[in-house]
């Protein structure tokens, strides 16, 4: 179950509170927000908040004529580190001696995953717009998207009213509760960033790799079994479908992984002899959620940042053609 969450991490509100500004508006500042994110330097702090769970972390971005480079660093917990170079995902982990090294998915965002494409977002959230707090000492404009159905979850994001980039995020169940945050408590935004911010702590020389996403390797051809989904939550649609083995594991495991733009899970599925300890129904980790079912020999595993209903109603609709 681990291995299901650290792949899928390697993604009722009031409407009095939206008078301020209409979608048109709200959508302005979200596109406003994308543009900023994928253009701009930064070097920042900010705090994960889910639960018991808290971290710190420190991000460094650079945008220049070569294209994107980011530096994610672990400063509270376990040490690691992830380095995305383009669509290069690399992710150091010294308390495991091992680097997984993989490709992003489209337009990957430390936090959250957001699609370029933010008119989508009106088919399966409403949105407003109103004054927000002062985050890491900066002025912010609150984007409110309240869900338009029970399969996704409703998100706050402040932005800041200068530089156009997301300083908050909230993620909300539909009783009001916000059961995740990311808040930046620092940021600067350099000219210029050098090569020695964005190189890792450790080369890990002696590290154990694995190859995950490889385009190389990967197993483009019919699976043996063919599979699809009798049931899809409106707005959402399947971004990438591959056949490759998970890190640790020489197993092929077929991966399915459907986005609304903002919302995502993934599908998993690999035959029940790879697992030790199949997954039958619900794991809970904050805003997470997986949901397991066997069918014929395989495990079918559904996890992402959704309601227990989406994954669960998801799993259950898996079929072999």
């Amino acid at each position: 179950m681990r291995q299901f969450l650290m792949a899928a991490v390697l993604l009722g509100l009031s409407v009095s509170a939206w008078a301020e500004g209409g979608e048109s508006e709200a959508l302005a500042w979200l596109q406003r927000m994308v543009e900023a994110a994928e253009s701009q330097n930064y070097d920042g702090t900010f705090v994960y908040h889910s639960g018991s769970q808290m971290e710190s972390m420190r991000i460094i971005h650079r945008a220049d004529a070569n294209g994107e480079r980011e530096r994610l660093v672990s400063l509270s917990g376990v040490a690691r580190e992830v380095l995305r170079n383009g669509s290069e995902v690399i992710c150091i982990l010294p308390d495991n001696q091992s680097i997984i090294i993989g490709a992003s998915h489209p337009r990957a965002r430390s936090f959250p995953r957001i699609s370029g494409e933010t008119k989508v977002f009106q088919q399966s959230y409403r949105l407003g717009l109103s004054d927000g707090k002062r985050v890491a000492g900066r002025n912010t404009k609150t984007i409110h998207m309240q869900p338009r159905d029970q399969y996704r979850y409703g998100h706050r994001l402040s932005v800041d009213r200068k530089s156009g980039l997301l300083l908050k995020t909230e993620v909300i169940n539909g009783k009001g509760e916000v059961l995740e945050q990311v808040t930046y408590t620092s940021l600067s935004l350099p000219d210029e960033i050098p090569d020695s911010l964005l190189e890792p702590a450790t080369r890990g020389e002696h590290f154990q790799r694995f190859t995950v996403n490889d385009r190389a390797k990967r197993q483009k051809t019919s699976s043996p079994m063919s599979w699809k989904l009798k049931w899809l939550p409106a707005g959402f649609t399947m971004s990438e479908r591959t056949r490759a083995p998970l890190p640790t594991r020489n197993t092929p495991v077929e991966h399915l992984f459907y986005s609304d733009g903002l919302a995502s899970f993934s599908v998993y599925i690999e035959e029940i002899g790879a697992v030790k300890e199949p997954l039958k129904g619900l794991s809970r980790m904050g805003a997470m959620n997986a949901f397991g079912v066997v069918l014929e020999r395989f495990q079918i595993t559904v996890v992402g940042e959704v309601p227990v209903t989406t994954v669960r109603t998801v799993a259950e609709a898996v079929a072999l053609q």
